[in-house]
């Protein structure tokens, strides 16, 4: 019996603390608004599974509630903090689609970005030929980060998208480079010319660093071109 007891005590222990850690959730107007602010919780606690059921909930209970958008969006930053990043691109691309005047849009359209640009190989700057790596996924955040920097240039987020933009675009930028590099290693300044030229129309160099490289690039290629000229 003292042990039933001694079992049962450390049971309805472990009961309170467990209830006890879930948020208490006063002056709501609905049910609706309880569970999102319940998925708030425990997305801002790091505990992503029950955000994502609380989000969910919202969504399929509520779908007509003023909380289902902000639980959309949400369901998507859940998702780009467990670095299911394509997840969150689904969720955030099916919400801009479905509710382009909504205030979180502009918040979702720079997520589709971040979220792209969060999928770059993660070694891109440290190994010797990065270039043959798949970095595709940069130029669709580029595309992205335009996109969103053309079209709510009003948002909050606006200063935050530009650096991303040029974080992204420094990455794009460096694989035109070693490849220009690697071409006029071999001595072919079409490959070279081609390289520069899609950067210079498509891209601000802001690194002194890159300039320089530029630069360097473009006289090697006019000492191969009057080489050529004198051999003749």
């Amino acid at each position: 019996m003292d042990r039933f007891c001694a079992f049962f005590f450390a049971v309805s222990i472990l009961f309170v603390s467990a209830c006890g850690s879930a948020p208490v959730i006063t002056g709501a107007e609905s049910d609706a608004e309880v569970v999102y602010k319940e998925g708030v919780h425990y997305l801002g606690k790091g505990k992503f599974d029950v955000a994502e059921k609380k989000f969910m909930k919202v969504i399929s209970d509520f779908s007509y509630s003023k909380y289902e958008p902000y639980a959309t969006v949400a369901l998507g930053d859940t998702y780009f903090h467990k670095e299911d990043y394509p997840s969150a691109v689904e969720v955030y691309s099916r919400f801009v689609k479905m509710r382009p005047k909504h205030e979180k849009t502009p918040w979702a359209q720079l997520q589709i970005a971040n979220s792209y640009f969060a999928q770059k190989p993660s070694d891109f700057f440290i190994f010797p030929n990065p270039a043959e790596k798949d970095i595709d996924i940069v130029d669709k955040a580029v595309e992205q980060y335009r996109y969103y920097l053309k079209n709510y240039p009003d948002d909050g987020n606006h200063e935050k998208g530009l650096k991303q933009l040029e974080k992204a675009e420094l990455v794009l930028i460096e694989r035109d480079l070693r490849v220009a590099e690697f071409y006029a290693m071999k001595k072919k300044c079409p490959g070279v010319r081609a390289r520069l030229e899609n950067i210079s129309a498509n891209f601000t160099v802001t690194t002194d660093k890159n300039k320089k490289r530029i630069a360097k690039l473009l006289s090697k290629c006019q000492a191969t071109a009057e080489g050529k000229k004198d051999a003749k």
